[in-house]
């Protein structure tokens, strides 16, 4: 077998010169440094946002996790505004799919009742004085979550909505 070579190396200084592999080497390093300079900027961490809705003669802020990381402490929290304060209980609807990326530590205040049905838990709140309330669960995303998740978040008049809040968490590694 004339003209075979017996290293096995032979080839190894044509193939890591082509030019195929040297696009290949140039794309990693951007990509990598793009990478690099997003977690130095924080663009990988928790990012928050809130959303605002109005209607039934409610103000409705919800503050949550737009962007997360598995394992991570994140904010959620439901402002409720009612000019001339709360006349009777306040119930919020919150779509219970929401709760499968979050694993719950524990509520402020919590409900005096709740229950679920139709995909959404109902939980209950006793009128506060004023006309401000506040609900904030203590939430961290659940390990080994991969996905995001869309919710709700609604104040019920009776049997109807009064205002409703739709918001996407996006998760990342």
């Amino acid at each position: 077998m004339e003209g075979w070579s017996d290293s096995t190396f032979a080839d190894v200084g044509e193939v890591a010169r082509s030019r195929a592999v040297g696009w290949l080497r140039t794309a990693a390093a951007v990509l990598l440094t793009l990478v690099l300079v997003a977690g130095g900027v924080g663009l990988l961490g928790v990012r928050s946002s809130t959303a605002s809705a109005r209607g039934g003669g409610y103000d409705l802020e919800l503050t949550y996790p737009r962007i997360a990381r598995p394992g991570l402490d994140v904010p959620w929290s439901v402002k409720v505004h009612r000019d001339g304060g709360f006349e009777g209980e306040i119930v919020l609807a919150i779509d219970t799919s929401y709760f499968e990326v979050l694993e719950m530590r524990g509520r402020l205040p919590e409900p005096s009742s709740e229950t679920a049905g139709d995909g959404l838990a109902y939980l209950t709140f006793d009128p506060p004085p004023g006309d401000e309330f506040t609900f904030a669960l203590d939430v961290r995303i659940r390990a080994g979550k991969q996905w995001g998740e869309s919710g709700s978040v609604s104040v019920m008049d009776g049997e109807n909505s009064a205002v409703t809040i739709y918001f996407d968490t996006w998760l990342v590694p």
